[in-house]
């Protein structure tokens, strides 16, 4: 007898819902797995982008308290960097950051410690950076004031936790040790807290360095005096009760009288200030970052409602099984409320069940991706965690499921007509039962479609990123970066060490070229300096700085890039030559349009050029940027320390690796050999998140498609066999097996048809959020929106022909004597 009170009805109802879970195992089994893939999913995709959007930065104090600062020029140029003196005025000037302002940059350290020498990508930062981030070290110190003094004068760093852990074992007595840097003694001060990322969540540097120890660090390079060289990072902490738009109004002030003082640096140029809390990896990659996310979550979604279709369908022929029992308890004056609560709390047990499952698998998940390497030498890091925030969601979205997949069939099966289930006629019921089967395969085809299309679009983003013209080719190219200067070369010594090495290189057998460069197009590095055409007058928001590379003799041979005009450097363009420049086809078409651009001249750095050859446009920074213009230096010309020598091989390029690190070896046992690797390995940074959306997606796309393809079977089983009774007397009247096979797949397709329209407009509205992140693919791409519905019409044809087959088959005098 049911009890009066809440809590007696609950308890009675949860054990009730116990016993119907170890009742039916197949079905609990069934039931629970299907909504586990699916919670399990959406769980391990928010923690991914909870990391990376909202997560607050590991072991920094009150990051909403922080801002990134940028220099702004025309032409869209939002995220420049900072110049030393630059940095100390908004240090020293501005007060709405009361002298919290903090600097820091990427630098190339070659490390000996311990009889090893390895090369490594550290940090440099200002000496209060620890401080303005309000971060505690996990042993020793961090740096002191005095140590923002003095250039040269305090060789100290402190190192990053995991790399105190890997490359020390964890030591606690570093702290006062001497390690080797560039061929110097610093000292360990101190050690990172575990977690500590500064403020870009991805990286873990392993070593910070004092800003103030720059010309040890960067060798052949002066910048602490130098206004015009912009490469820092800034972040500041606002004072408090300063509000950004207060921080706004103060940096407008401040440039205002810097551009009084120093017209020359600050003409048309501004301070772009970035919370930290809406930076994410990158201010430049936010919109990005926000669609991936957005696509991404959209797409497990829709996995997830496809998985509660199918149980909600499971649930629906239970439904039907049980509707004696629930006309019984009806007739006998249970409430209909009372039925509809008990059936949902069996549904809710299901879904938290299903949800302890999902989350096994979201922390499988996301160990699996914390434990990705990267084709980068980059010390980069996901920290995917399961925090509160994503187990709050993983329960929330377990609630939810529960009551999605439960309620339609708690509903209909406590609605059943009383006297006729009593009597075993259900027809009414059956009615009711077909309508909502229907549903739930036009939902199930619809989301399908939505679900395939987006991991179709990423799949040819990921194909169309690998096959665009890059301008080069990356086949049979091997790369390898070395750097004298940080081993104590100076500039003569360094020009002979790469000479014989480019000898020794040349030698090795299935060798075609060799030449070095400064920097590897597509592979996140690149600087860039203004330009001036004689008789060009730029537009007034133009920007006339232009990227640019520093390559050797024999450089555009070794990358296969074609010259179009003029010729490509050689042994006469010398330091003490003529200063000369190679520009692409787009620079020459910009600047000299319908002229012959071999030449030309123009002035960059206060030194007039000549071109001596045009080179084919290529892609220097992303696969998807529009053609720029693009200059190439001689390095002899302009000379940098830090090169990565290309060999063209006739063969695999993998296989010379160890032939080259000896022969670098051979001329300094403690040179380092850094990202020495096939150009199609480096490519694979830039192609990485066209790759994992095109991997993640299309996994999802094929569970997505084998549910449905699951659910649309189940669901015409459970209308056919609700239908046998009308199909014996079709059968009995005279109609033919050919007939009854024809109306049940008519029926079935046209629920598939109307799920394929439906599917189709909801996909092309979300096709949209892909376009920012997707390479030459349009966001209505034809071969996908044509290419998914039909294969998805197929495995539905097929999922229908099985039952209705079966439809076909079957007696009459059995199929009038079944309920």
């Amino acid at each position: 007898r049911e009890t009066d009170s809440d809590m007696g009805h609950f308890r009675q109802d949860f054990r009730f819902a116990v016993r119907m879970l170890f009742k039916n195992p197949l079905f609990t089994s069934a039931a629970v797995l299907t909504l586990a893939l699916g919670i399990g999913m959406n769980a391990a995709v928010f923690s991914a982008v909870h990391t990376l959007l909202f997560r607050p930065l590991p072991q920094v104090r009150e990051d909403s308290e922080l801002v990134q600062l940028y220099r702004s020029w025309p032409g869209d140029v939002l995220y420049g960097s900072n110049s030393v003196p630059h940095y100390q005025d908004i240090r020293d000037r501005v007060e709405a950051f009361d002298g919290q302002v903090a600097a820091w940059t990427f630098v190339t350290l070659s490390l000996a410690a311990d009889g090893r020498s390895e090369r490594l990508l550290g940090n440099m930062v200002s000496a209060n950076y620890f401080d303005v981030l309000g971060t505690v070290p996990a042993l020793g110190r961090g740096f002191l004031p005095e140590e923002a003094r003095d250039p040269g004068g305090h060789p100290v760093v402190v190192l990053g936790h995991s790399f105190w852990q890997t490359r020390f074992a964890g030591d606690p007595s570093i702290v006062g040790r001497d390690i080797d840097m560039n061929g110097r003694p610093f000292t360990v001060v101190g050690v990172a807290p575990e977690g500590f990322r500064g403020t870009l969540p991805i990286m873990d540097p392993p070593i910070y360095a004092p800003l103030m120890m720059q010309r040890e660090l960067l060798p052949g390079f002066d910048f602490l005096d130098a206004r015009g060289n912009n490469w820092l990072n800034l972040v500041a902490r606002l004072a408090p009760g300063t509000t950004v738009g207060r921080a706004r109004e103060s940096l407008d002030a401040f440039l205002l009288q810097v551009g009084e003082e120093f017209p020359d640096h600050y003409d048309d140029s501004g301070i772009h200030m970035v919370p930290q809390t809406e930076a994410g990896i990158h201010p430049e990659m936010r919109s990005a970052q926000v669609g991936m996310s957005a696509v991404t979550m959209v797409v497990v979604g829709f996995l997830l409602l496809i998985a509660c279709i199918n149980v909600a369908n499971l649930f629906l022929v239970r439904a039907s099984e049980r509707r004696r029992e629930m006309g019984i308890r009806l007739s006998l004056g249970a409430r209909r409320s009372r039925l509809v609560t008990q059936l949902l709390t069996e549904s809710l047990l299901f879904s938290i069940l299903a949800g302890g499952v999902g989350l096994l698998l979201a922390f499988w998940a996301v160990g699996f991706v914390n434990n990705l390497t990267l084709p980068i030498d980059f010390p980069v890091s996901f920290d995917l965690e399961m925090n509160r925030s994503v187990l709050g969601f993983t329960l929330g979205v377990a609630l939810l499921t529960g009551l999605l997949f439960g309620l339609v069939p708690a509903l209909q099966a406590s609605n059943p007509e009383t006297v006729t289930a009593l009597k075993g006629d259900s027809g009414l019921s059956r009615r009711g039962g077909l309508r909502v089967a229907g549903w739930l395969v036009v939902a199930q085809t619809a989301l399908s479609v939505v679900l395939l299309i987006t991991s179709g679009l990423f799949v040819r983003g990921l194909q169309a990123a690998t096959e665009v013209d890059k301008g080069f080719e990356e086949d049979n190219l091997l790369l390898a970066s070395v750097d004298p200067g940080l081993q104590g070369y100076d500039r003569p010594r360094a020009e002979a060490f790469y000479e014989q090495l480019r000898g020794r290189l040349e030698a090795l057998p299935g060798v075609q070229a060799v030449s070095f460069a400064a920097r590897v197009p597509l592979t996140l590095t690149g600087s860039d300096r203004g330009v001036e055409i004689p008789g060009y007058e730029p537009s007034p928001d133009e920007n006339m700085s232009i990227s640019y590379n520093q390559v050797g003799s024999g450089y555009f041979r070794a990358m296969a890039i074609p010259i179009l005009a003029g010729r490509e450097f050689g042994s006469e363009d010398s330091a003490e030559s003529p200063a000369v420049l190679v520009v692409n086809e787009r620079f020459a078409d910009r600047f000299w349009p319908g002229e012959n651009a071999v030449g030309k001249t123009l002035v960059t750095g206060g030194i007039e050029r000549t071109v001596v050859g045009v080179a084919k446009t290529g892609r220097y920074s992303t696969l998807g940027e529009d053609p720029r213009a693009y200059m190439y230096f001689p390095r002899s010309q302009l000379w940098t320390f830090g090169m990565t020598v290309h060999i063209r091989t006739s063969g695999d390029p993998a296989e010379l690796a160890p032939l080259v690190r000896e022969e670098v070896r051979q001329l300094d046992p403690l040179m380092p050999v850094a990202d020495l690797r096939t150009m199609t390995n480096a490519l694979g940074i830039i192609l990485f998140p066209a790759r994992l959306g095109g991997i993640t997606l299309g996994l999802f796309g094929v569970l997505g498609m084998i549910l449905a393809a699951v659910g649309i079977y189940g669901v015409m089983a459970y209308s056919v066999t609700r239908q046998t009774r009308d199909i014996g007397i079709r059968v009995a009247l005279g109609a033919g097996r050919g007939q009854v096979l024809s109306m049940v797949i008519r029926r079935g397709m046209a629920l598939v048809g109307l799920g394929l329209v439906l599917g189709l407009a909801a996909a092309a509205g979300v096709s949209t959020l892909t376009a920012g992140v997707l390479y030459g693919v349009e966001a209505l791409e034809p071969v996908t929106f044509l290419g998914v519905p039909a294969i998805l019409a197929t495995v539905a044809f097929v999922a229908i022909v099985v039952p209705a087959r079966r439809a076909a088959s079957v007696e009459p005098m059995r199929a009038l004597r079944s309920d």
